[in-house]
């Protein structure tokens, strides 16, 4: 059995060449940039680490809105779907069990099994909604603590660095 057939390997390695031609063009053009460049600046791993670091992080936090409006939008989908299924079958409901002559006690039973159903999913929609507000606090908090015990490490770091400094006099 063939998981993937021959075309799809020979494109997907198409494409990997491209790409990496791609950032080997990108390495020499950035390289000549660098060796052509008038202005020598003194260049340090902690300013390269940062920089790029730093753009990372302004990208991701660039697409945040655009990947909340995208998930708003596919869960406004889905809610429009089931009100356009539930909208859409009353008419065809209506009419069978119009034809069907379902007397009112029955109609009471049914509307007040729905309705124990409707107050049920509503209870859990609350719920939900409280459980993910602990969790994102709960996450929160851990990454605070995170936060603190890093800041904690990097000041023993520069102590210990400056100690080898001193040291090495």
């Amino acid at each position: 059995m063939e998981l993937v057939s021959k075309e799809t390997v020979e494109k997907m390695a198409t494409i990997e060449n491209t790409v990496k031609k791609q950032v080997i063009e990108a390495i020499k053009t950035s390289k000549k940039e660098h060796d052509s460049s008038e202005q020598k600046t003194t260049v340090s791993i902690q300013n390269i680490v940062k920089d790029n670091t730093s753009e990372i992080i302004e990208k991701i936090d660039s697409k945040i809105p655009t990947y909340v409006k995208l998930y708003s939008d596919l869960y406004k989908k889905y809610l429009h779907i089931a009100s356009n299924f539930c909208n859409t079958s009353y008419l065809t409901q209506k009419k069978f069990c119009d034809k069907m002559g379902i007397d009112e006690t029955r109609l009471a039973m049914f509307d007040a099994y729905l309705e124990s159903v409707k107050k049920m999913v509503l209870i859990q929609i609350d719920m939900n909604e409280s459980m993910i507000q602990a969790y994102v606090g709960h996450r929160l908090t851990v990454l605070e603590f995170y936060d603190q015990m890093m800041n904690g490490s990097i000041a023993n770091f520069a102590k210990m660095f400056s100690m080898f400094n001193e040291y090495k006099k």
